[in-house]
């Protein structure tokens, strides 16, 4: 018998982690035949009714029959709320559900230490399992009184970006390459290490003429981006990419580089490790725990920029280290990354939940 399955989601249309997150899951768990999957696209309504449009529509779903419901909030101030809400609603109608913390802002964790700990425990407190990204996110769960099992999860990897691509000919090309391409492929924001990616390059230029940085995306910073690289033949800013052209900057370059202030678990490291991509990159949210410095690239402190450069020195100067790095970049995110393989874990979750 079908199980029918509630999803909150955000406007999948939308850009964001948690939309690309549900649009690369939802076509695999649709295809389960023991699964009737419905989203309800909440937020997005930008007017003042917005909040209570979501807290109406969802209550008229409690009102049919639900098997298994999945909220998607962040630990932040809007969110934290509304989707209580829906948590308790839930718990009152007896209706199980999976909540999955995506985002997670420090700042309000404080505020839910001193004061919404009940209120957390009362609401999403009640879930057969609570998905974060992060071991530190999931202690801190515990720690608030939690007695359900806390899953530390990634986001993933479209596994149809990867139609027809070969790790034995990335290594080839790795080996063989004239020049050698650093991607920063993100939004062009300070806080992402825009500039410390910037600085590091041109520091490895005074020895290596041999190698090129793409940068792709747009942001607030991209106008100062573009007037520090202007007269750099060596650096290649493209603009927001997508699609077939974000699938070729993974396929041609070598080196992935997000030296980020903070972050959750980014897509973008996940998709680099899958094109078989050393990543350097910074201990922070999510990657503290999930990313193997030594094994799938390295570490570096946020604002370094000499230990940056070091880093990805390490790796110009033995490109058969950069082919065994990502060789076991594509072989680990085949084998755990993959929204195929992700969809398989939540497919046995929910049944587990049910």
């Amino acid at each position: 018998m079908r199980k029918y399955i509630l999803i909150t989601v955000p406007k999948l249309n939308s850009s964001g982690g948690v939309s690309s997150f549900w649009c690369s899951l939802l076509p695999v768990l649709k295809k389960y035949e023991d699964l009737d999957i419905e989203t309800l696209e909440i937020g997005g309504n930008n007017n003042i009714l917005g909040p209570f449009v979501d807290q109406w529509n969802f209550y008229k779903k409690t009102y049919t029959h639900i098997d298994l419901a999945i909220l998607n909030p962040s630990l932040g101030l809007k969110s934290f709320f509304r989707d209580a809400l829906f948590a308790r609603r839930l718990a009152k109608k007896k209706i199980p559900f999976l909540v999955f913390f995506h985002g997670w802002n420090l700042g309000f964790e404080k505020k839910v230490d001193e004061k919404y700990r009940n209120f957390f425990l009362n609401t999403f407190g009640q879930a057969k399992k609570i998905f974060v990204l992060s071991e530190n996110f999931k202690n801190k769960i515990l720690e608030w009184g939690y007695e359900g099992k806390v899953v530390i999860e990634t986001t993933n990897v479209d596994s149809s970006l990867l139609q027809d691509f070969s790790i034995e000919e990335k290594v080839n090309q790795i080996k063989n390459s004239e020049k050698i391409r650093i991607l920063f492929l993100a939004r062009l924001l300070r806080e992402k290490g825009l500039f410390e990616t910037l600085e590091a390059f041109n520091s490895l230029l005074e020895t290596y003429t041999n190698i090129e940085l793409i940068i792709a995306g747009d942001g607030k910073d991209r106008e100062e981006l573009e007037s520090k690289v202007s007269d750099n033949a060596n650096i290649i800013v493209t603009g927001y990419v997508e699609g077939q052209d974000k699938i070729d900057l993974f396929r041609t370059s070598h080196i992935y580089c997000l030296p980020s202030y903070s972050e959750g678990l980014p897509i973008s490291i996940l998709e680099a490790m899958a094109f078989g991509l050393p990543v350097v990159t910074t201990p922070v949210g999510g990657l503290k725990g999930f990313f193997k410095d030594g094994k799938m690239g390295y570490f570096v402190h946020p604002k370094e920029t000499k230990q940056l450069s070091e880093k990805l020195e390490l790796l110009l100067s033995d490109l058969d280290l950069v082919a065994e790095i990502g060789k076991y970049n594509y072989e680990y995110a085949h084998k755990k990354l993959l929204n195929s393989v992700q969809a398989e874990r939540m497919h046995q979750y929910m049944m587990q939940s049910i």
